[in-house]
This record gives structure tokens, C-alpha cells and sequence, in this order.
């Protein structure tokens, strides 16, 4: 009786642990919290400027910086500290933030006025020489693609259409 009990006691522990394990869900790579930047944007990024010259905007895990001047960290206060927030299309309509047509970023969701951020920003699906792109929405249909060459052209454009913000993400 002692070696039954025992036995389905032991059974029933296994069966648990194993449930155990199997509802738990692998970590995302990609988005670790508001935190930090999501690893597919991470590295240095190059716009052309015009007569040789580039834009460089540099994401690293816990800052993000343009032409060597730091935007963004962990560790400034206000609307330059870095607080990335996730949007996925038709997320947070309610508090007036808007996925529009794919997952993007805004790294400084702390800030008050549109022009203490940088955008929506996002790696596009887009490929220029074979390699995925950057894209950032600022304003009015104006879209920034961003290069991880140094390239002496300029991909970004404005798109004109009806429904341009569901451009964003994609």
C-alpha cells in the first residue's frame, strides 16, 4: 500500500513538473522592455546628407545618439531618458498612441511634444543592396530610411496617399 501510494505520488509530481515546464514561454530576443532597445535595431545606421557628408545614428542597448550626440540613455532624466514603448497595429488607440500598420518603436515615449522624439522607428521588410533597412516616421507622410552602408544616395520619401500611417511599421 506504502509502495502504491507512493508511486501515484510520484506520478502525479512528475505530471505537474512537467506542465510546469511546458507553459512556460521562451524570452523574447527582440523586445526586452522599455528599458532597453529591441536587438534588431541595434548598430549604426547612415542617411545621405548630400555632397559626401552622412548621418549616422547610432542604437546600443541602453542609448541611442546621432552624429555623436547622445539622444537618449538609461541614465539621463526627463524627456531624454530612454524608454522604449512597443506598438503593434491598433494598440494603444485608447491613450492615444497608435500601431498604425506593423510592430514599431518609440524610443523616447516619455516625451511631451513631437519634437523631443525621433519617431516611430522600425526595421523595415524594404532592402536596399540586399540588406533590410531602417525606417522612421516623423510627420506628414515623410518617411526616413536609414542604411547600414554608407550609401551616396537618399532612400527617404514622402508618400502622398490616402492612409500613409499604415506605411508605418512595414
Amino acid at each position: 500500500m506504502l509502495k502504491a501510494r507512493l508511486g501515484l505520488m510520484l506520478g502525479i509530481g512528475a505530471i505537474s513538473v512537467g506542465l510546469g515546464l511546458s507553459g512556460a514561454q521562451p524570452a523574447s530576443a527582440k523586445y526586452q522592455g522599455h528599458a532597453t532597445t529591441p536587438t534588431e535595431l541595434r548598430g549604426t545606421w547612415y542617411q545621405y546628407f548630400g555632397h559626401h557628408r552622412w548621418q549616422a545614428l547610432k542604437i546600443t542597448k541602453h542609448a541611442v545618439s546621432m552624429n555623436g550626440k547622445r539622444l537618449y540613455a538609461t541614465n539621463k532624466h526627463g524627456w531624454r531618458k530612454l524608454h522604449v514603448l512597443r506598438l503593434k497595429k491598433g494598440q494603444g488607440a485608447e491613450s492615444g498612441y497608435k500601431g498604425y500598420g506593423g510592430t514599431n518603436y518609440n524610443l523616447n515615449s516619455l516625451a511631451k511634444y513631437d519634437y523631443q522624439t525621433l519617431g516611430n522607428v522600425w526595421l523595415s521588410h524594404k532592402r536596399v543592396h540586399g540588406k533590410r533597412t531602417l525606417g522612421i516616421y516623423y510627420n506628414m507622410g515623410g518617411f526616413q530610411v536609414w542604411t547600414k552602408q554608407k550609401l551616396a544616395h537618399n532612400y527617404s520619401y514622402t508618400y502622398k496617399g490616402k492612409q500613409y500611417l499604415n506605411r508605418i511599421g512595414r
